[in-house]
């Protein structure tokens, strides 16, 4: 059969074979089904039109089961009785059981996610051989601080303190000059955005080549 042949057979299925289509697929799954879901994994032997109609047709005929999750509507099979081949017994399956286990799934997959994360965490971490080579690393850098601290103060001349004050001093003289400059700079700005009229001033700033000074 040619593609072209095969394109149009697509999809073609409708009325009552779209049915037993839809209804033996659920049968075998044995599990909830949204619609979009159902039309891809029958690939596409279907429209989505069809399919739909199918399955409201199922769900009149009480041959399938509808249920609604928001705006959502999930298809199931009716409950069926499973045997337990291993026991001999028989087990009834409800719509709402199969939608604990689903949620159930969803959990332990959300958890086998967060210990793969942790584990991977784990990994990253440096060993205990590592670790402690770090620590011998910082114990080493810790000394010598300790000893440039004691040099220091072996070292110490009264001429240093002084140096030390005059350093003091200038830094503060700096800090007063910057902050009586930044008044200056706000009480300049402010006179040109009232002299002319300046809507944007950090716009007008940037035109004229000036950075603004926070």
């Amino acid at each position: 059969m040619s593609g072209k042949k095969a394109a149009e057979k697509a999809g073609q299925a409708k009325g009552t074979e779209a049915e037993d289509i839809v209804e033996a697929y659920l049968v075998e799954q044995y599990r909830p089904f949204a619609v979009n879901d159902i039309v891809q994994n029958l690939h596409n032997c279907m429209t989505k039109t069809n399919a739909v109609k199918a399955l409201e047709s199922l769900v009149k005929q009480n041959r399938i089961t509808c249920k609604m999750f928001g705006k959502i509507a999930i298809y199931v099979c009716n409950e069926q009785v499973l045997v337990n081949q291993e026991e001999g017994c028989w087990e009834e399956v409800s719509f709402e059981a199969l939608m604990q286990l689903r949620e159930e799934l969803i959990r332990i997959e959300k958890d086998k996610n967060e210990g793969v994360a942790q584990l991977q965490m784990i990994l990253k971490a440096p060993s205990n051989a590592e670790i402690s080579e770090l620590m011998e690393a910082r114990k080493q850098e810790i000394h010598e601080i300790e000893l440039g601290l004691r040099d220091l103060q072996l070292h110490w001349k009264p001429e240093y303190a002084q140096t030390v004050n005059r350093i003091k001093e200038y830094e503060k003289k700096i800090g007063k000059e910057i902050s009586a400059r930044k008044k200056m700079w706000t009480s300049a700005l402010t006179l040109i955005e009232e002299a002319l009229a300046v809507k944007n001033l950090d716009e007008f700033l940037e035109d004229i080549g000036v950075e603004k000074v926070d």
